[in-house]
């Protein structure tokens, strides 16, 4: 009986296996011829001779594994502030891509407004200050002594006026603004007329052609304002928005985005109070939806001027408010 150890070359486990084989009716050839008989010697062959066999042969293996594995600690560490909030899931969605902190609309500690969302940079721009420059010239090269540039509104009533004496500037920059310091009226028809008197006191006017701003981006008293006119909103005494609509919204929603702490407040002019405020609610639902934003946070405000032409229709001011330029 012989006993057989090995170690394998595999690291990380130890085999050990006892072999045990016994012959069974073998005689060992190392016994004497002499005591053996005749029959018994036929048993076994010479070298080289075929036909050798065992009569018997039972092999007895038992194996034994041993695997060592080292596990490594996990640790999770808890924030108090975390656990005990009402931050979910679905918070940290609105969170990443609108201006909301906790449940007011204007705090002072609004999220910085983080959206992958690119900008709609193939939609029309709204047009921006100055709206216009006029290059005022007399033609006819006559000695001129004063002059004068008026804008006048859809009444045809003076806006702005410019003037001075001796020839006039090559160009005049218009930021939109009239005399007691209103903004023009998106969408209303403007147009100018360029007067000019020579030395011999004759009188010459030349007038221009009328020209209106669908949708104007300018800044007023420290805010942004979008507005745009009512017409390229909604159909004529209706609320709900059109194609273009949509577009210019689409347009604004890209804007807000660049005031991620400014509030935002939605204004509505249109000729009686029902209308104003269904589309009050018509745009603050818009821009809330685009901008993943409670319908709480765009404020609402609306105006009433029985004075509109028919044809224009109102108009939305988008208001960004605390803006710097």
């Amino acid at each position: 009986m012989n006993a057989l150890s090995f170690k394998p070359a595999s690291s990380g486990s130890v085999v050990s296996a006892l072999l045990i084989i016994a012959l069974v009716g073998v005689v060992s050839p190392a016994i004497p011829a002499m005591a053996q008989s005749a029959d018994e010697a036929k048993q076994w062959t010479s070298d080289g001779e075929e036909g050798a066999a065992l009569p018997e042969m039972v092999v007895e293996a038992t194996n034994e594994v041993q695997q060592k594995i080292e596990k490594g600690t996990f640790e999770l560490e808890l924030d108090a502030t975390v656990i005990d909030s009402f931050f979910t899931a679905m918070d940290e969605v609105a969170l990443g891509v609108s201006p909301v902190s906790g449940l007011q609309p204007h705090l002072n500690n609004l999220e910085t407004l983080k959206s992958d969302q690119p900008p709609h940079l193939w939609l029309p721009e709204m047009a921006s200050t100055p709206v216009a420059q006029f290059y005022p010239s007399d033609p006819e090269g006559h000695k001129i002594k004063r002059w004068n540039l008026a804008v006048t509104d859809f009444r045809g009533s003076p806006f702005k006026l410019y003037e001075g004496k001796g020839n006039p500037p090559e160009s005049l920059t218009w930021d939109g603004q009239g005399d007691n310091g209103e903004m023009l009226r998106v969408g209303y028809p403007y147009s100018y007329v360029f007067t000019l008197t020579d030395k011999g006191t004759n009188t010459y006017n030349h007038a221009g052609v009328s020209f209106r701003i669908p949708a104007l981006d300018y800044h007023r008293d420290g805010d942004r304002v979008l507005e745009m006119a009512g017409g390229q909103l909604f159909p004529r005494q209706e609320s709900a928005l059109n194609e273009s609509g949509r577009q210019w919204l689409t347009r604004s929603a890209d804007e807000i985005r660049r005031h991620p702490y400014s509030p935002v407040r939605v204004i509505v002019t249109a000729e009686n109070q029902d209308l104003a405020q269904r589309r009050a609610a018509e745009v603050a639902g818009y821009l809330a939806e685009s901008m993943i934003l409670p319908l709480e946070q765009v404020e609402t405000e609306t105006k009433v001027r029985p004075d509109l032409r028919a044809e224009m229709d109102g108009a939305v001011a988008v208001v960004i408010e605390h803006v710097d330029k």
